[in-house]
């Protein structure tokens, strides 16, 4: 007892053992607190002290519903598009091992990766009980601090717990890590005293800018992990570890480096199944080998085409969890082609509620088909129906101005704006030669027959009259064009150019006609032009 200053009444100045009592009086009092809220609150050291040293006893599958909560972070949880590893753990010890399991847990959704966030309902099958405690970017801490009263409220047989690979990105040591893994189990069994934990190892990553350094730190941890689970374990709450890293391989296993795909959950369900099967006795082991799966969204989107003047316009729904989409196109019709993935891609956006593109540089009168394929990280998925359009196919009016040029020595016309080339078009002119001059009667003396030489004359030798040698007459053989007209054929396809160079051959003239073409459009033919050979 001491005097207070300034003539207030004394003070009483607890000794170290009186703080002990008010300590204990504390902590007491927050136990019935707890009790009066939630029941009966079971106790017992969390590290088994007290046991007699020596074998665990077997553990014994609770009666009826076995509960089972699963904590962890982002790989636990999945994202949208995602069957998750705890589908293939339900499904394995429902159906194949047909228990009676319940999966508890605040939460029921996985992360929106397009949107970035929360809760969102999107599951490749939600045909399973999807209740987790799991979340997006938690840390081992994170976990440590929420999980007590989560197992509290929801009453768990058995926690899955599997997290760390965020904390390494953020910069923790492996001691760290650790660390907070024994404070989530000791946490965990505050709680629920008998609660059966199986820790899972940290799988490694790819791509992460670096993988190394994290790795490191992954091996060292899931290394340290037998010896963590052997220290922790006590008879009525037993640590098991899942051989979650045993053959995984984040390049073939993830869909980004880090998150699971369909093979990467496989993987890790199989490991948490054989470990509640192997020392906790619950079900059995995953069946061998895995079986073979598909990657990538397995939603294919429904696409819809417009032909519009900037070109078509490829649109289609959001695949729960695409990330981006490729879009592969193949002309059918004429002349098909192979098909192709254009140099674009399509990142899926919160903003847009129907991705799309616009394809433009297509030939007007071919029929193309186009299919989309969402992926997912770097996995495809399901990819669309074809979708078929042929693009605008007005044909291009016939070219004008068709005639020689001022040297003679080419067919020239006048552009066609909507034309991508052109065909010259040519028959020869149909010649004949004139017929011959009537020939005019011989002048002689008198009436009758010429004079006939007597006997012994010799007829004067007489050369013939020289004539000059006749010029053909040359006309167009009728007054159709290519379409209708015989003899035509086409000549040269001329690109780039309203110039054709007529070839000097041996004819007295030429029909030519114009065919102006929009790609695979035929468009109209000009008026016959005649073009006489030059001399």
């Amino acid at each position: 007892m001491r005097k207070g200053s300034q003539g207030t009444p004394p003070r009483l100045r607890p000794t170290p053992l009186g703080l002990f009592g008010i300590t204990v009086a504390a902590m007491f009092l927050t136990l019935l607190l707890i009790q009066s809220v939630m029941g009966t609150f079971r106790t017992a050291d969390p590290e088994g002290a007290g046991e007699t040293p020596g074998p665990s006893p077997v553990a014994t599958p609770p009666p009826g519903t076995a509960r089972i909560m699963i904590a962890g972070d982002s790989i636990a949880q999945g994202s949208s598009g995602d069957y998750t590893w705890r589908y293939r753990l339900w499904n394995h010890l429902s159906k194949r091992s047909g228990l009676d399991v319940e999966f508890v847990g605040p939460r029921d959704g996985v992360f929106d990766v397009v949107a970035g966030e929360q809760g969102a309902a999107g599951y490749a099958d939600s045909g399973f009980d999807t209740d987790h405690a799991s979340r997006w970017g938690a840390t081992v801490t994170d976990l440590a601090h929420g999980v007590g009263g989560q197992v509290a409220r929801h009453d768990p047989h058995y926690l899955l717990f599997m997290a760390g690979i965020n904390d390494f990105a953020h910069g923790a040591s492996v001691d760290d890590a650790l660390s907070a893994v024994r404070d989530a189990v000791t946490t965990a069994r505050v709680a629920q005293s008998g609660v059966q934990v199986v820790i899972g190892e940290l799988t490694p990553v790819w791509g992460s800018g670096s993988d190394q350094a994290i790795n490191d730190r992954v091996a060292r941890f899931n290394a340290a992990l037998p010896g963590l689970a052997d220290e922790m374990s006590g008879g009525r709450s037993p640590v098991a570890v899942a051989r979650t890293a045993s053959r995984f391989s984040p390049a073939e296993d993830t869909w980004d480096g880090t998150h699971p795909n369909a093979r990467g959950e496989l993987k890790i369900a199989a490991a948490f199944a054989d470990a509640l099967a192997g020392s906790l006795n619950l079900g059995g082991p995953y069946e061998r080998p895995l079986p073979d799966v598909r990657t990538g969204p397995r939603e294919a989107p429904e696409v819809s085409a417009e032909d519009g003047d900037a070109g078509v316009r490829l649109s289609w729904n959001q695949v729960a969890g695409a990330t981006r989409y490729h879009v592969l196109q193949q002309r059918v019709r004429p002349d098909p082609d192979e098909q192709v993935r254009l140099p674009v891609e399509v990142s899926a956006s919160r903003e847009e509620r129907r991705p799309s593109v616009v394809v433009d540089r297509l030939l007007a009168g071919a029929t193309y088909e186009f299919v989309v394929q969402p992926f997912k990280g770097d996995d495809g998925g399901a990819r669309s129906e074809p979708v078929r359009i042929a693009p605008d196919d007005d044909p291009p009016p016939a070219p004008e101005g068709v005639g020689p040029g001022p040297d003679g020595e080419a067919l020239t016309w006048a552009e066609v704006p909507s034309a991508t080339h052109y065909e010259v078009w040519r028959r020869p002119l149909r010649c004949a030669l004139p017929d011959p001059p009537a020939a005019s009667p011989s002048s002689g003396a008198g009436e009758g027959s010429p004079a006939q030489p007597g006997p012994g004359d010799r007829p004067a030798a007489t050369a013939p009259p020289d004539s000059p040698t006749p010029t053909p007459e040359c006309e167009p053989r009728d007054d159709e064009g290519p379409q209708r007209g015989g003899g035509w054929h086409s000549a040269a396809v001329v690109n780039g150019d309203t110039r054709w160079p007529i070839p000097d051959a041996g004819t007295s003239g030429w029909e030519f006609s114009v065919r102006a073409h929009r790609d695979f459009v035929r468009g109209g033919y000009s008026e016959p032009v005649t073009v006489e050979a030059r001399e």
